[in-house]
């Protein structure tokens, strides 16, 4: 089954929330750069990235191991970022490119998805006890 483009909330603490995008096929295609305290905060973000789509300015990073990010930046700061790293300038130009789209294509009208980040749960698991 073929899913539209998506918002999803992600919980990474008990006051920590921040979004990802998530293309037709389920794979993250950037997230907010940042973690808000609430989650009206947060979809207050989305909806400016919608609205604003084109006043961010693009910046390409070459991370260590030869790894390319992109990140979307305003005055105030980087508002969204790269989930994964790419091979090439122009791969990552190319996810900058779907992220876009898909910003452009996804339903902001219907509910926005929360889940928790299974990182979290597994690290706070994982913790040995004295």
């Amino acid at each position: 089954m073929k899913r539209d483009p998506r918002f999803q909330l992600v919980q990474t603490g008990p006051d920590r929330v921040h979004w990802r995008l998530l293309g037709a096929n389920n794979v993250s295609l950037g997230a907010a750069a940042q973690d808000f305290a609430r989650v009206d905060d947060c979809l207050t973000a989305v909806g400016w990235l919608c609205v604003h789509l084109d006043e961010p300015v693009a910046e390409f990073a070459h991370a260590s191991g030869g790894r390319w990010r992109w990140r979307l930046r305003v005055a105030a700061g980087p508002i969204a970022v790269a989930t994964h790293a790419y091979g090439r300038r122009i791969e990552a130009q190319r996810g900058l490119e779907r992220f876009h789209a898909a910003v452009a294509a996804a339903d902001t009208a219907r509910e926005v998805e929360t889940i928790a980040d299974w990182r979290t749960k597994h690290r706070a698991n994982s913790r040995l006890t004295p």
